[in-house]
């Protein structure tokens, strides 16, 4: 019996465009505008880190206009964020034996889900960051405790407001689906039964933000986190020339292989990290240390916020 080789199946110049397209169609953070590309991120000049330049808020006193006197001129301070590049590998591999008693093909199952799979793997990634810079005490007040009571309307108005006066830039909330039941069970959620269908959205929203249900935000000791978004306050940039998909058939252990790359960044804005990883580029756990992050901007200008909330 003849089997088709997976270098028959997929021609990797097209693939890897169709795989990256639908990664980041299927990843909830990046197609609601949360994790968005930044133009000064440049990640093709090498290096395992990479400047994420930013210009500090003004802070000038006015004066007053008089007919000999000169105009202070002040100037705006640059400031420097540095991003973490991410180079991450996932490799398959499936034998001849196994379609033969299968009966089916495992390396076109693989090739069908490997858009998906990377989408889950950049939701790991913000997921073990998130975890990282919510331990940087700086961030402090960017964290709302509610983990001793249950949650309620008003802790969600408060959470919607952790972010003060820029707090209208929040554009999307992450929770666990038992989160989301706790929301209808408050009646919180936003009625659109009425709205036109054209208008009627695929995902629920909360005061007009929409509503990201993810079941890896999962609770300790049924706590559970929200999140709360502004757009563009992660920078997901990618090197498009360094995203590659490879086949290799090992004739030895009659063996097709499959091997993707992909190198990124899923940066927080505002939060430098300065940690050293063991590896070429850092592993989640080591995202997820706090001691590897430290706050560079105003914590209100993070676009990042988060609640700690009992669900019983």
């Amino acid at each position: 019996m003849a089997y088709t080789k997976i270098s028959d199946l997929i021609v990797p110049e097209i693939f890897t465009k169709y795989m990256i397209q639908e990664s980041v169609d299927k990843n909830a953070f990046i197609k609601s505008g949360i994790a968005a590309p930044d133009p000064a991120v440049n990640i093709t000049a090498g290096g395992t880190t990479v400047n994420v330049p930013f210009f500090e808020s003004l802070d000038a006193e006015d004066e007053i206009i008089t007919e000999d006197g000169a105009t202070t001129i002040n100037s705006i301070s640059a400031a420097k964020d540095v991003a973490a590049v991410l180079a991450r590998t996932v490799g398959f591999g499936a034998t001849d034996l196994s379609r033969l008693f299968s009966g089916a093909d495992p390396m076109k199952a693989i090739i069908a889900q490997l858009g998906n799979l990377w989408a889950k793997r950049f939701t790991e990634v913000i997921k073990n960051v998130l975890k990282g810079i919510f331990g940087v005490a700086a961030l402090s007040d960017n964290v709302l405790d509610n983990a001793t009571h249950d949650l309620s309307a008003g802790v969600m108005t408060d959470a919607m407001y952790l972010l003060g006066d820029n707090s209208e830039k929040v554009s999307a909330i992450a929770m666990h689906s038992k989160v989301l039941a706790k929301l209808k069970k408050l009646d919180i959620l936003d009625r659109n039964t009425f709205m036109p269908s054209a208008m009627h959205t695929d995902y629920q929203t909360y005061m007009g933000r929409r509503v990201i249900v993810d079941d890896t935000l999962a609770a300790t000791s049924d706590v559970y986190p929200i999140y709360l978004f502004g757009n563009g306050a992660i920078a997901f940039n990618e090197n498009p020339e360094l995203a590659t998909v490879e086949t290799d058939r090992d004739i030895v252990e009659h063996k097709d292989v499959l091997v993707t790359n992909r190198v990124f960044t899923m940066h927080p804005r505002g939060v430098k990290w300065i940690g050293t990883a063991a590896g070429e580029t850092p592993i989640n756990t080591e995202l997820a240390t706090s001691t590897n992050w430290e706050l560079v901007e105003n914590p209100k200008n993070v676009k990042i916020a988060c609640v700690k909330t009992l669900i019983s």
